[in-house]
């Protein structure tokens, strides 16, 4: 028994003796930003002794002197620091340049950077905000490697076009002039977004600052989850998730201006008179060449020219040359629009209930006449942990938005239009034709000021209702259902005063067209996650899905109206019924898919994926089809005999082979024959009856895609320098295209799976921390990507099939390739005798003859280029020095080429006898021998306006600055930060157009290319 007291005592002196060498320490663990890091690991080396940090960033633990503290958390370089003895703590953790323990969405899933096996890249939401953009797709322009964004339009609110690793779609869809569309409805390429389990069409009504992150899923490894749905690549947008803790509200705001920028040079009006004497000049000259006469320099230089044939004296332009008095018609019509965005914000939750909401409004003025966009974004998560064993939640998002593109012609009318013509008269009055050499062309001052207005309206609601189940720690089950509402309202008025209506009241016309879009997911999903052995761990996802997607609306289009009051809302006003209807639309698609992950020591990572699809838009025997994949990654670094290579931090080798499957191509009937309405006269009598409308296709199946990727990652210098590398061959089988057909049918054309096309190519990915010290960072982000795209087979033997002025369907070409005739420079005076022979001058574009037959003729087109780049790039320079912060990015599209519906119409060698201004370029004449462009006037036979359309731009500078944290603490801040950043303030072309990124776009609705200054504050509380 005094054995026992004794060893109590002495148990009771250690543990005293302890107490009283170890102190409670606090502290404060925040980013490189200054801004608290919530739910920190907090643990003393060695021991089990350990706290999290809160939703302030404190922490406080026991410890005595000589203690290490170490503190990790996901996405930051751990840290270590030893215990001196000190009451308080600062701690800063920097940003971990690996980002291996990143998580990444994967569909019905998320998986650590590290575990990837697929080709997936990924941005959060700083990444998306930190440059101001208005869109998620403008704000990944140029960031993510074989990510190719587009802008369609430079108006406010215009849509844009995404390609992932090329274009998979041969069938040509309301492809126009030049082989592709620039309607984003019409994009048959472009990826599957996902909106928080949502399938969704317009990512353009989302607001950047509700994401929480972006996935892009490139590989067919990685898309199989989603089957026939990713054949083009799939983009998963997660919105923002509440935080535990204490109630955190932000709030941001930027006010800029923006101005048009990289005009096109047009000629000012003395320029526009000497272009006026050339052109007549020319055609005088040209005139000269009868019975084997060639016109000489000396002939050109003196030939008479009657400039009063353009500069008329029956007004007062020819008054107006002699004084050298002129419009600037594009500058007077050009003025600064302002963007402003507001976002307030809030997170927090308790007792296992967490929940955020926001509240957006985005309003972009155009820079000409009316043009303007407006977005109003609400946002709402809430999700209750019931039990140790349920959870609920709701998402819920909606977006108003109203964009009015205004004229459709005010763009080009401004720009045609003579400098030498007068906008009102002596009196001051508005003159409502200025050129009375062309009465089609009204005073923009009536478009500019809403006689002509393109309104559209849209109200869309995704929603997300999740019940989750977890019996154990290993199983649980989810159950969501994700509805998807729009209604769209489309309006269009175009009063007396426009070019369309020309002071005609019976030309005045209305439009007005309403869609109602309905559509839901249901997905059911079984997670199992547990270890077979202690080094073998299996993940197994099952799922069942179901998609409904059903549109129904109507339009009317009238004309003959009293007066422009009436705007489209009241088409009934008008007297003339052009044209009425209305359609209705269903489609769904169930699913079953599973996903196997199994890893052995964390070391080597297999990833196996089935989906079975059946689309209701295909034949009824070829609804089905099953979508197969499998992956494989080894982590070398983690390899014994490479632990001793210091310099190594990770080496990663992917492989993956995939299946996909795409319906996109077909409309919903797409595999019945319909019957149309038809008239027939029997006698004297009219008979209204039907016809069938198209054949049917009872074999119509999928297209389906089958992708190799080979993937490298790997960081050296302790990750300071990050190299990704991705290799893939693409091939598409059972392409649907439409089949031209005999019209001994009595049929145009029959849809069926005739075709194949390849996509191969390689991806780049750099990023290097160049410069690192305690106050200062400079950092190097690049990407590249080359995808080369072809047709590898049509239907049968079929070996080529032209569509449209100047497109193909070529095997061996790709899929959206420019046709038409090779020119070998410009016919000079001494080659007239050779030129003769194919009835051109000199001056005119030296066609060359493929087939030497003296002739040209259909034999002699061939391919010229691609609308699609050869290869797309971007760079990103961020430079940090304590509290301020600089960043440049770039991006490229370069060997893109393209019909210029710009030059069709501006080029000075388009024949329209110098009545409208035109682009300054360098054209021929007797005395300009060299010049890059034919003569004026007569310089161009037939369709020849192709033009290289590749660029550098500069898409952003940004500088931004972090309040100290002290100065914050006085002020009861958690964070403030002011930003300053300069869009698209440089574009580097050869193409003298206004935009080479929207240079297909006919003039028609087009705008300027736009640079923005934007002052932002971001403030949270």
């Amino acid at each position: 028994m005094e054995k026992m007291k004794s060893l109590l005592i002495a148990l009771l002196i250690g543990v005293t003796a302890t107490s009283w060498a170890q102190s409670k320490v606090s502290g404060v663990v925040s980013d490189s930003q200054n801004i608290p890091i919530p739910g920190v690991n907090v643990i003393i080396k060695g021991t089990s002794n350990g706290a999290a940090t809160d939703f302030d960033g404190n922490f406080q633990l026991t410890a005595k002197k000589g203690d290490v503290f170490v503190f990790s958390f996901l996405g930051f370089e751990t840290k270590e620091l030893t215990y001196n003895g000190q009451s308080t703590m600062q701690v800063r953790l920097e940003d971990d340049a690996a980002e291996l323990d990143e998580v990444v969405v994967i569909g019905y899933g998320s998986v650590k950077k590290s575990d990837l096996t697929g080709a997936v890249a990924s941005m959060d939401t700083e990444d998306l905000t930190e440059q101001k953009k208005t869109d998620v797709g403008k704000a990944i322009q140029g960031r993510i490697a074989g990510v190719d964004v587009r802008s369609l339009s430079n108006k406010p609110g215009a849509p844009i076009s995404i390609d992932i690793r090329g274009n998979t779609v041969i069938k040509n869809n309301d492809a126009g002039r030049d082989g592709i569309s620039d309607s984003a409805a019409s994009d048959l390429s472009k990826p599957l977004y996902v909106v928080d389990g949502v399938f969704f069409e317009d990512i353009n009504i989302l607001n950047p600052s509700d994401i929480q992150q972006m996935d892009v899923l490139k590989d067919a490894s990685a898309t199989a989850i989603y089957g026939a749905r990713g054949a083009n690549g799939v983009v998963i947008i997660t919105t923002k998730n509440g935080v535990e803790g204490k109630t955190v509200f932000t709030f941001e705001s930027t006010l800029g201006l923006s101005t048009a920028t990289n005009r096109p040079d047009f000629y000012n009006g003395d320029e526009y008179v000497d272009f006026v004497d050339k052109v007549l000049r020319s055609t005088a000259w040209k005139g000269l060449f009868q019975d084997g006469y060639v016109g000489t320099v000396s002939d050109y230089n003196n030939v008479e020219v009657d400039i009063s044939r353009e500069i008329k004296t029956t007004n007062e332009e020819a008054d107006n040359v002699a004084n050298r008095r002129y419009t600037d018609w594009a500058g007077d019509y050009i003025h600064s629009g302002v963007q402003t965005s507001q976002n307030i914000g809030m997170s927090g939750g308790s007792n296992g209930l967490v929940y955020s909401g926001s509240i957006g409004y985005l309003s972009d003025e155009g820079i000409m006449g009316i043009e303007g966009y407006e977005r109003y974004n609400l946002s709402t998560s809430l999700t209750k942990k019931v039990s140790d064993k349920f959870t609920v939640g709701l998402k819920a998002y909606l977006a108003l938005s109203e964009r009015e593109e205004g004229s459709r012609e005010l763009f080009r009318s401004t720009l045609r239009l003579a400098p030498t013509v007068n906008s009102i008269d002596p009196d001051g009055n508005i003159i409502l034709f200025p050129d009375d050499q062309d009465g089609r062309f009204t005073n923009p001052y009536y478009e500019a000021n809403g006689a002509w207005t393109t309104n559209t309206k849209s109200l869309d609601v995704i929603a997300n209702v999740f019940l989750q189940y977890a019996p154990t720690d290993w199983i649980s089950f989810k159950t969501q259902f994700a509805p998807n509402i729009n209604n769209t309202r489309f309006g269009e008025f175009r009063g007396l005063y426009t070019k369309s209506s020309r002071n005609d009241p019976t030309r005045v016309q209305s439009i007005y067209d309403s869609s109602f879009k309905t559509a839901y997911t249901w997905d059911n999903i079984l997670d199992f996650d547990f270890f077979l052995t202690e080094t073998q761990n299996l993940k197994a996802t099952l799922i069942s899905s179901v998609y409904y997607n059903q549109a129904e609306g109507g339009n009317i289009e009238t004309k003959d109206f009293d007066t422009d009051s009436y705007l489209y809302y009241n088409t009934g006003a008008g007297l003339d019924v052009r044209d009425y209807g209305t359609y209705y639309r269903k489609e769904t698609l169930s699913s079953f898919a599973a996903r196997l992950n199994y890893s052995i020591k964390d070391r080597y990572l297999f990833t196996f994926t089935g989906r079975y699809d059946g689309s209701s838009k295909l034949a009824v025997n070829n609804k089905w089809a099953f979508f197969p994949s499998a992956a494989f990654a080894w982590k070398a670094s983690e390899e014994e005999f490479l632990q001793n290579a210091d310099w190594l931090s990770n080496l990663k080798l992917r492989l993956s082979y995939g299946e996909s499957g795409n319906d996109s191509p077909v409309s919903a009937y797409s595999s019945l024959a319909f019957l149309g309405g038809s008239d027939y006269l029997f006698g004297n009598s009219h008979i209204n009856g039907v016809r069938v409308g198209g054949l049917p296709n009872y074999d119509l199946t999928w297209e389906r895609s089958k992708e190799f990727n080979i993937g490298l990652d790997m960081g050296v210098l302790n990750n300071r320098i990050r190299f990704g590398l991705e290799l893939y061959r693409k091939k598409t089988v059972d392409a649907i295209l439409n089949k031209t057909l005999s019209n001994i049918t009595g049929y145009g054309s029959a849809i069926g799976n005739y075709g194949s096309v390849e996509n191969k190519g390689i991806e780049i990915t750099l990023n290097t921390v160049n410069i690192q010290t305690n106050n200062f960072k400079w950092t190097t982000n690049i990407n590249f990507a080359k995808n080369k795209n072809q047709i590898l087979e049509l239907d049968g033997d079929l070996d080529k099939e032209t569509y449209g002025t100047h497109g193909v369907l070529q095997v061996g070409k790709p899929v959206d390739a420019i046709y038409s005739y090779e020119h070998d420079g410009i016919w000079q005076i001494d080659e007239a005798t050779e030129a003769a022979v194919y009835g051109a001058f000199p001056g005119q574009y030296k066609v060359v003859d493929q087939d030497n037959s003296g002739t040209y003729g259909a034999e002699d087109k061939v391919v010229l280029g691609q609308v699609s780049p050869d290869w797309i790039g971007g760079m990103t320079n961020t430079f940090s020095y304590k509290n301020l912060d600089f960043s440049i990015q770039i991006y490229t599209r370069q060997g893109s080429y393209g019909h210029s519906e710009f030059y069709s119409h501006f080029a000075p060698y388009n024949a329209d006898d110098a009545k409208f201004n035109k682009l300054d370029l360098d054209y021929w004449t007797p005395n300009n021998p060299n010049a890059k462009y034919p003569a004026p006037e007569y310089g161009q036979p037939g369709e020849w306006y192709y033009e290289d359309l590749s660029f550098v731009k500069v898409g952003n500078i940004g500088l931004g600055y972090q309040l100290p944290r002290e100065l914050l603490e006085s002020l009861q801040l958690k964070s403030l930060r002011l930003s300053l950043d300069i869009q698209n303030p440089f574009t580097f072309t050869d193409y003298k157009g206004p935009d080479p990124e929207t240079a297909l776009q006919n003039s028609y609705n087009a705008g300027y290319l736009t640079k923005t200054i934007l002052f932002g504050l971001s403030v949270s509380f």
